[in-house]
């Protein structure tokens, strides 16, 4: 009986949305200004704007059965406007003034439930912390003011704490109901929010709308693997358009946004879940078969022997590179995106291929010598290494001499080998689009240094497949989708030099 009468009284909210927002704005705009705030008439304007919200949060709170979730709603709501500069009291006056409204135009019965829902939320405010984990319940400033940027990536870097706080905080404005529900996972969100905004910035800075999209279709990938509503996704990137907004200048704010709306349209298509990378009827698709099988069952002895098996049957050591080592390891990355793998299982995956690249070292050897060298690296920042092995590993086989220097190589060490080894060319990989900062700035370090100016900079990764131009952008000779095609534009550079 009282589910039925809480339905009605949300009912009777939503049809009186409009007369309940003026009566309250009138109420507000009445109030003597020191008694609801030191700033004054300029934090009552804010308010008013949310009135509309609070209507809503409270009538989902009806039909949930309670209070807890306006609780919700409250707190992050006085998190994201004490963030914008209007202090908590101002958020209560608007309760307050909600709430008068409320007991003169709903029903008695039904105006006394909506008010006892609204004053449990209005208590919200009181509690300390208002927000957990405490991450949430605190908004940085920005590290310079955003109308200093020099470009709208600059802008949302420099106020890329800011902005993803206060994401958080809106997103659970809007939808308290996954505030309740994550729990302890609210910290993780903030930790996605930060990424959202670090691969918008790399996005903006390039001039590339595909470059987020794509990313945001990984990520709902992931969240489908996870089980969670991609839905969830979607609404935090309309909340970071709505703070990007309210943050940027509006010449800083409207490709920024642009993007996030490009990428909402694509999470809101239909979703085709990536396809598998190794398939029986592929080049030694049996061999790569029974090697994914063999590390997906935790057996290192048994994935051996089936590389020892495609050796035996006269498959070349690039035939097995090309054909098993490199499809199974995208597709032990798409299992792991598919939460099909744990992170523990990913890194036994790779770690057990990464044994097997050293044990046919020998056979990798075995070319005849080009007398060119390569440093292959991966970026500062990027802890995902085995692509740029494999690229070393297909220049060995080409009969260069290589040097390969693992995951995450800062900057000055990088020109440093490069210079001692002699390089012919340098070889960069980046997994995510907010690694290619890192590598523009490599780039424009090694154009800048006169030790390096016969150099030849390829490029690869993933945001390099999404993008083809990409490397053009960051100053780079080229790029390839393939360790193999790596060797191939290399030597077609340095013909093209004569060197």
């Amino acid at each position: 009986m009282l589910g039925a009468e809480r339905d009605r009284a949300a009912e009777q909210l939503l049809a009186c949305r409009e007369p309940l927002m003026n009566a309250a704005a009138g109420r507000l705009q009445g109030a003597p200004a020191a008694q609801v705030s030191p700033y004054g008439r300029a934090a009552l304007a804010r308010c008013r704007v949310d009135l509309g919200a609070h209507i809503d949060a409270l009538a989902a709170a009806l039909r949930a059965g309670g209070g807890e979730e306006l609780g919700e709603h409250c707190a992050f709501a006085a998190v994201f406007l004490e963030g914008l500069g209007v202090p908590r009291s101002a958020l209560g006056a608007a309760l307050d003034a909600l709430s008068e409204s409320i007991g003169e135009q709903l029903d008695p019965e039904l105006s006394a439930l909506a008010q006892d829902v609204l004053a449990a939320g209005r208590r919200r405010l009181c509690d300390s912390p208002l927000v957990t984990p405490a991450a949430l319940a605190i908004v940085p400033e920005a590290r310079l003011a955003p109308g200093e940027a020099a470009s709208a990536s600059e802008a949302l870097r420099r106020s890329a704490a800011r902005i993803a706080s206060m994401s958080v905080a809106l997103s659970y404005v809007r939808r308290p109901g996954d505030a309740l529900a994550h729990g302890a996972r609210r910290a993780c969100c903030l930790d996605d929010a930060r990424h959202h905004v670090a691969q918008l910035a790399a996005a903006v800075d390039l001039e590339s709308p595909e470059l987020f999209s794509a990313y945001a279709d990984w990520v709902r990938t992931l969240l489908l693997g996870l089980g969670l509503d991609p839905a969830e996704l979607v609404g935090h990137l309309d909340a970071l358009g709505d703070v990007i907004a309210i943050t940027l200048p509006e010449h800083f704010a409207e490709a920024p946004r642009r993007y996030l709306s490009a990428a909402v349209d694509r999470l809101t298509s239909a979703y085709v879940e990536p396809p598998s990378f190794v398939r029986p009827e592929a080049a030694l698709g049996v061999f790569a078969c029974g090697y994914l099988d063999a590390l997906l069952q935790g057996d290192r002895r048994r994935a051996m022997g089936v590389i020892r098996e495609a050796s035996e049957a006269s498959a070349s050591i690039r035939d097995i590179y090309v054909h098993i080592l490199q499809p199974c390891q995208y597709e032990v990355g798409r299992l792991w995106q598919l939460h099909q793998l744990s992170t523990a299982e990913e890194h036994y995956c790779t770690a057990v291929t990464q044994m097997i690249l050293s044990q046919l070292y020998p056979l990798v050897f075995n070319a005849d010598r080009a007398g060119r060298r390569l440093v292959a690296t991966a970026v500062d920042g990027n802890l995902h290494e085995i692509g740029a092995r494999f690229v070393a590993d297909f220049f060995e086989m080409a009969g260069w001499d290589t040097f390969y220097l693992g995951a995450s190589t800062p900057a000055h060490d990088v020109i440093d080998e490069v210079v001692h080894r002699k390089a012919d060319v340098l070889a960069v990989s980046a997994m995510l689009g907010e690694h290619l900062a890192s590598i523009g700035d490599l780039v424009t370090a090694v154009r800048a240094d006169d030790r390096c100016r016969n150099v030849v900079v390829l490029v690869g990764g993933q945001p390099f497949c999404v993008v083809h131009d990409l490397w053009r952008q960051l100053g780079a000779d080229g790029s390839a989708p393939t360790a193999e095609g790596a060797v191939r534009a290399a030597e077609q550079l340095l013909a093209a030099r004569g060197a």
